[in-house]
């Protein structure tokens, strides 16, 4: 009996073990054909080249994005947009995972391709035939872009320093990304972008494009034969349309042709400047026509360099060397673009320092014609000045007696004290004819001087000495209100007349270099070539400072008469 329940027990066990066995190996059959569930299709087995499909690959099941390897259909076929999605769903109390990869392809030939199978994990899709061949449909998208890239040049033939305009053009009908623009370049080459982008649409032939120029200037730096080659456009454009949901991304690599240039060298036996330009022009104006002038009377000359096809870096200093006899201000070059024009504009100041005769110089430029391949000159002429002294700078009375008598015996002898300051050799020759006349005139100005002298004591006596408005002292301070209200203005010009008009016979040496100094200082910081803020207090303080020292030494001093008063006392 216990032997029979033993049997039985253990034939019982057994049974259940391979039951057990059984089942485990039924979950995992099942769980194995879940999981090879791999699934590749295509939008159209039938395609024509350079026609955009999709091919869509899932998976029942979540797994990472990287799991699936596309890179065997770059050979066949172009790979654009890839995109990946992952979806879980609950169907009556289950859960079902899904990942799932859309791809955008392009055939690159005609033929018969297939689409190999695809392995995630232990799982392997079937493979999918292509037959490519002429494009069935006229509006699906494909991977022909409507993108043009153009460069020209008016010359292919240049001088050695010389500058061409290189023009690129753009003709974009796809939506682009990323996108750059690479400039020419070439060996023995200098190129840099001139001004910003011009950009516009239009509509070609029925199709909306947005056409870009773009300059650059190529300068060539060294002789001989040169390749330029041409802009390259770089980026990525979407191709898809309005009808289907998926699209391409396409790599654009597309460069303009490239130019042969031919560089010439600098001619043998040239001399001066090298300015290789195909025009040059030099041109002047003067804000005055008159040559007659006074001593600190200003005139403005502006000179203009035009220089075609040539970068502002190259363009010449514009050096003069002016006469002793006048004070030039220059002001800083000023450049500009005027089409294919580089211009500079130098203005300049010129004051004269002195009376007489002056000639500013002409300016010379020498420079190659390189359409004519000869050397060219161009001149704008100087100018001549007579200066004349100027009338206010001699203050009535404010010379002294010896001046005085001095001028009286010039006139006299009929001398001309200008002429005789200007013209000395002159003076003197003169005065030798007029030697023996010279003591009978001393005489005659002495006795004259004596009967007006006596003339004056009398009427002294009978009308007591007053104050005469139009007395030196006054016309003095006319000029000196006038000198320092200019200051206050900030009119450098009127500063500088009235300065020079300035009696400063009155100043210490120490305070007239102190004015000479503060009035230079105005002037450079108006009309140097870096003109600057101009702080007018120091000039205001020697000025006003002198204006209240002197009026201060003639209240203190006040009007001595010339026949004292004799006391009282004495007159008893």
């Amino acid at each position: 009996m216990h032997s029979k329940y033993v049997t039985f027990l253990s034939a019982f066990c057994r049974t259940k073990l391979w039951l057990s066995v059984v089942l485990l190996i039924g979950s995992l059959l099942s769980y194995s054909a879940y999981a090879a569930q791999v699934v590749a299709t295509v939008s159209s087995d039938e395609v024509g080249v350079n026609e955009i499909f999709e091919l869509t690959i899932s998976i029942d099941d979540n797994v990472s994005a990287s799991a699936l390897d596309l890179s065997p259909l770059k050979n066949d076929f172009i790979v654009g947009t890839t995109s990946t999605r992952s979806m879980n769903r609950f169907i009556n109390g289950s859960v079902s995972r899904q990942t799932q990869w859309q791809v955008s392809l392009a055939a690159k030939a005609k033929g018969d391709f297939t689409i190999p199978a695809f392995r995630i994990g232990a799982s392997v899709s079937d493979p999918i035939q292509i037959h490519v061949g002429e494009r069935t449909d006229a509006t699906a998208p494909t991977t022909d872009l409507a993108i043009e890239v153009s460069g020209r040049m008016e010359k292919s033939r240049l001088y050695v320093g010389e500058s061409q305009i290189y023009m690129v053009q753009i003709k974009l009908g796809e939506q682009l990304e990323k996108a750059s623009l690479i400039a020419p370049q070439g060996e023995g080459l200098e190129v840099i972008q001139v001004g910003d982008d011009h950009q516009a649409d239009t509509v070609l032939n029925g199709r909306r494009y947005t056409i870009i120029n773009r300059k650059y200037r190529v300068t060539a730096t060294k002789p001989g034969d040169i390749t330029l080659q041409g802009a390259k456009l770089t980026g990525t454009a979407f191709k898809s349309n309005s009808r289907q949901r998926f699209g391409l991304r396409i790599p654009v690599n597309i460069q303009a042709e490239p130019m042969p240039l031919t560089v010439l060298a600098e001619p043998e036996g040239y001399q001066g400047l090298w300015l290789p330009t195909a025009d040059l022009q030099l041109e002047q104006t003067w804000n005055q026509d008159e040559s007659n002038m006074i001593v600190g009377e200003p005139v403005s000359r502006t000179l203009t360099l035009k220089m075609k096809g040539t970068p502002q870096s190259n363009l010449p200093d514009l050096s003069l060397t002016y006469p002793d006899s006048v004070r030039v201000y220059s002001e800083k070059p000023v450049y500009k673009q005027e089409n294919d024009y580089s211009v500079m504009t130098l203005k300049q100041v010129i004051i004269p320092r002195q009376s007489g005769t002056i000639t500013l110089p002409s300016l010379t430029v020498n420079w190659w014609n390189t359409d004519k391949g000869e050397k060219v000159t161009s001149q704008v002429d100087g100018k001549v000045l007579e200066v004349q002294p100027d009338s206010t700078a001699i203050i009535p009375g404010a010379t002294r007696p010896s001046d005085e008598h001095s001028a009286s015996a010039s006139q006299t002898r009929g001398i001309n004290p200008q002429e005789n300051n200007e013209n000395p050799a002159a003076v003197d020759h003169q005065a030798q004819g007029v030697s023996a006349w010279w003591p009978w005139l001393t005489l005659a100005v002495t006795l004259l001087w004596l009967v007006t002298l006596l003339m004056w004591l009398r009427s002294r006596k009978q009308t007591p000495l007053s104050a005469n408005p139009a007395s030196p002292a006054s016309t003095e301070s006319d000029v000196t209100d006038k000198l320092i209200a200019a200051v206050k203005a900030c009119q450098p010009m009127q500063v500088q007349t009235h300065y020079n008009a300035w009696d400063k016979s009155h100043l210490t040496t120490t305070h007239r270099q102190q004015l000479d100094q503060a009035v230079s200082a105005m002037m450079a910081a108006y009309y140097s070539e870096s003109p600057q803020a101009w702080d007018k207090r120091d000039l205001l303080a020697l000025l006003q400072h002198q204006q209240k020292s002197r009026k201060k030494a003639q209240t203190a001093n006040g009007l001595e008469p010339l026949v004292p008063e004799i006391p009282a006392a004495e007159r008893k």
